[in-house]
């Protein structure tokens, strides 16, 4: 068989294998269910010598409906791995912090000494403040008397205390 041949022989081949395929695809069986139902019939209720003999017709049950259903279930149905996450767990309450006094608006620039009398001068941002054990600034702060080289300030809204060294 020369090549032309073989060739002609494979392409006739494969028209009649795509015309059949195409033919079953349109003419599809309309059901196949009610041609492939055989069914047993239930065992009669037994007395005392077995004397009924078991039937076999073809009956229409409603009992095979599910297991044909099966049978043509999907074998390869979509799969996923995918879990969803638990819930996060609630959250606890948490009482917010109690208030704090805020941070000292001062820093130290140096003390005068008088007598018995010391003055302290301290700088708010760019402005100079002169004060003395127990008096009050802004209103808010009040100097304590001072002791071991720290100026303790008292916030007296909030009645909180810091300190603010002194480098003596």
């Amino acid at each position: 068989m020369t090549k032309k041949q073989r060739r002609s022989v494979l392409f006739i081949a494969l028209a009649g294998v795509v015309a059949w395929s195409a033919w079953l695809a349109f003419n599809k069986p309309a059901s196949d269910a009610n041609t492939d139902l055989v069914e047993v019939a239930a065992p009669a209720a037994r007395t005392n010598p077995p004397t009924a003999a078991v039937a076999i017709a073809p009956i229409k049950s409603q009992a095979a409906a599910p297991r044909l259903a099966l049978s043509r279930a999907n074998l390869f149905p979509e799969q996923t791995w995918f879990v969803a996450p638990p819930p996060p767990p609630a959250t606890p309450y948490v009482p917010p912090p109690p208030p704090q006094a805020p941070a000292l608006p001062f820093s130290y620039m140096g003390r005068w000494q008088e007598a018995d009398q010391t003055t302290y001068y301290l700088a708010r941002g760019i402005l100079p403040v002169s004060v003395r054990a127990g008096q009050v600034l802004d209103g808010v702060w009040r100097l304590e008397p001072v002791t071991g080289g720290q100026l303790n300030f008292t916030y007296l809204p909030l009645d909180q205390t810091r300190s603010l060294r002194t480098g003596d």
